[in-house]
């Protein structure tokens, strides 16, 4: 790692890994010696190995490698909070951090979790071995009269207790280690998850959608795999929340993302795209198929009872679909469908329309 010429601290590893470039071998033995340290402090200085702390320190460790720094625990918290001088640059941080740090992250942290899991039972055989010996020891000193030799083996048996409980302790620290280490890993998925999930409805959110869109526009390009795309808003959403109160607004967003998963296979995509609009991606179907999907969406929603607090209330939706074709990228389809969407509230609410339907309407 290297500073800047505005002096920022900056690690060339890292920026490596960031544009996606083939690591070295030698490269990927040092970022594990730098994960390595890096746990070994924080667990030496009870800092919690939670997904943000391992991205912030991580930046430290990779510049104290980098530049064969001998710093003792006070000099590497004086090196934290000079690159992090106060929470908003810490937070600022931690909102940039891309996906793909976290990817990596877990993956080196899966990876010394594999070799900790190796060097206990590397550990537990030694354990063995050391217990066997001492007692193969002992009995050679039983059979023994003369005092000296007698007075030697004591020490080699003392000193064999030594080891072994030093074993032991080390044993059992790299055991808890591992279980820090595995909480991290699982705490880093929960984190990837909480990112591509809308935290009210718990279906995929704008930016998830957006990704996947636009992999499904490439996907189509390159291998002509249909899909198509549709878009859902709540009739009259404005109404439900001055009628029945914001929280049953809430309510009936979550549960219309629970009735719209009903009709869905496990392969479509179902997104909270704005504030009570959903969208769908339908991979793998033809025109009239998508049409059909779209129409038991909106009848199921029409017939499904939704109950706030002991009150009904009255929701429908209403669908757009477009289809992607031949010249079309992913701001053309979406607003296709948007069109339809539009042309079905004009309509009357309720309905689906389509992208076909919109051309005739023109």
């Amino acid at each position: 790692m290297e500073k800047g010429k505005n002096g920022t601290i900056r690690c060339k590893t890292l920026e490596k890994l960031r544009k996606k470039k083939k690591l070295s071998v030698e490269e990927l033995q040092f970022i594990t010696s730098v994960a390595k340290e890096e746990l070994k402090f924080l667990a030496r200085n009870n800092i919690p190995l939670i997904p943000e702390n391992y991205i912030l320190w991580f930046e430290i460790f990779c510049y104290i490698l980098e530049n064969n720094l001998k710093l003792n625990d006070l000099e590497i918290i004086g090196l934290f909070k000079t690159k992090y001088p106060t929470a908003k640059k810490i937070e600022s941080v931690l909102v940039e951090v891309e996906a793909e740090d976290r990817r990596v992250i877990q993956q080196i942290a899966n990876s010394i979790s594999s070799e900790i899991d190796a060097l206990v039972s590397t550990l537990q055989k030694h354990l063995q071995s050391l217990k066997d010996k001492e007692s193969s020891v002992r009995e050679i000193r039983e059979n023994i009269e003369d005092q000296t030799v007698k007075g030697m083996l004591t020490k080699v048996i003392e000193e064999l207790q030594a080891i072994r409980e030093q074993n032991e302790h080390l044993k059992k620290k790299l055991e808890e280690s591992n279980q820090q280490i595995k909480k991290l890993s699982q705490e880093l998925e929960t984190t990837k998850k909480e990112a591509t999930t809308d935290f009210l409805t718990r279906v995929a959110n704008r930016a998830s959608f957006d990704r996947a869109l636009s992999d499904m526009v490439q996907d189509f390009y390159k291998r002509n795999y249909p899909f198509v795309l549709l878009l859902i808003d709540i009739d009259n959403f404005k109404k439900i929340n001055d009628t029945y109160g914001h929280q049953a607004g809430d309510y009936v967003l979550q549960e219309l993302a629970r009735v719209i998963k009903e009709q869905l296979r496990a392969r479509d995509l179902v997104a909270r795209y704005g504030g009570e609009e959903f969208a769908i991606l339908l991979p793998g179907v033809t025109f009239s198929q998508a049409v059909r999907i779209a129409e038991r969406i909106r009848k199921a929603v029409e017939k499904h009872l939704f109950k706030y607090r002991d009150v009904e209330i009255p929701v429908t939706v209403s669908i757009g679909v477009a289809v992607m074709r031949d010249g079309l990228d992913e701001t053309f389809l979406v607003e296709k469908a948007d069109k339809a969407l539009y042309l079905a509230k004009r309509m009357g609410k309720n309905q689906v329309r389509t992208d076909l339907d919109v051309e005739l309407e023109e």
